[in-house]
């Protein structure tokens, strides 16, 4: 985001919170103009904007902490969470500053490497960003959020925090899933035969569990019934293949989606 942000010509300060050690390198990159701060509080002061962009418990970790700060006004805070419900509900609990609001948000961009290091600008263009429509925002973080979403040439749709899980679990959840198994399954010592239909289809599982664990946990039940469909599915084609049916409607499928990409 920082550096979609830095490529504008509008005058504001970045902040960076996070590990020392992560802030260490951050402070060494040149691409980033950003002050890093260890300290949380020093981070968010006086902040029209702050992006909680670490897993899903750290997140939840620092909107706690945000409602605590009373003298933290007027300030839009978004996530950016691949599931929805639980930082929702949590939010739903806390009280926050005069004008300050909380909106759940989880934008449809990323890399399978983590880490700034792996960042690069043009990551969000063109991409959907999903907003919670459940939240209201006052007109001035309204005007906060078309800014931020503009600077990064996201696609925002509004969608209930519920609807989003179910949705994500089929789109986003269930593809990573699908490459981590296949990545496993595989001998190692094939893939420099391999093509580029097995590379793209192994894209996904460079992802590091580290930043999968808390999501299949906390979007363990609609991943579950993705995970059954699919199985079925499959069941379905190996089926055909053993009776020797032909595959025709199951590749037209597929094409059709195929072709909305």
């Amino acid at each position: 985001m920082a550096l979609d942000f830095l490529k504008g010509r509008a005058k504001f300060k970045l902040f960076a919170y996070d590990r020392p050690g992560v802030l260490n390198r951050l402070t060494r990159e040149k691409r980033f103009k950003v002050k890093c701060e260890s300290n949380f509080s020093n981070a968010v002061k006086n902040a029209d904007i702050i992006v909680l962009a670490a897993t899903h418990k750290a997140n939840e970790q620092m909107l706690s902490q945000l409602s605590k700060i009373n003298t933290l006004e007027n300030c839009l805070i978004v996530d950016t969470g691949a599931v929805k419900q639980p930082i929702a509900k949590l939010a739903s609990r806390l009280a926050f500053g005069q004008g300050t609001q909380f909106l759940p948000t989880h934008p449809m961009a990323g890399k399978e490497k983590a880490g700034f290091e792996n960042s690069d600008a043009q990551l969000f263009n063109n991409h959907s960003w999903f907003l919670d429509e459940n939240v209201k925002l006052t007109s001035a973080n309204n005007t906060k959020l078309k800014w931020m979403t503009k600077q990064l040439g996201t696609k925002t749709t509004y969608i209930s925090n519920r609807l989003h899980d179910e949705l994500m679990s089929e789109i986003s959840h269930l593809p990573q899933l699908i490459s981590t198994v296949l990545g496993g399954q595989v001998n190692s010592n094939l893939i420099p035969l391999a093509g580029p239909g097995l590379r793209s289809m192994l894209r996904l599982a460079g992802s590091p569990y580290s930043v999968w664990s808390e999501i299949i946990s906390e979007n363990k039940k609609e991943i579950i019934k993705a995970l059954h469909l699919f199985r079925d599915n499959l069941g379905s084609v190996t089926r055909m293949i053993e009776n020797e049916q032909p595959l025709t409607q199951v590749f037209k499928a597929a094409s059709r989606s195929y072709r909305c990409l």
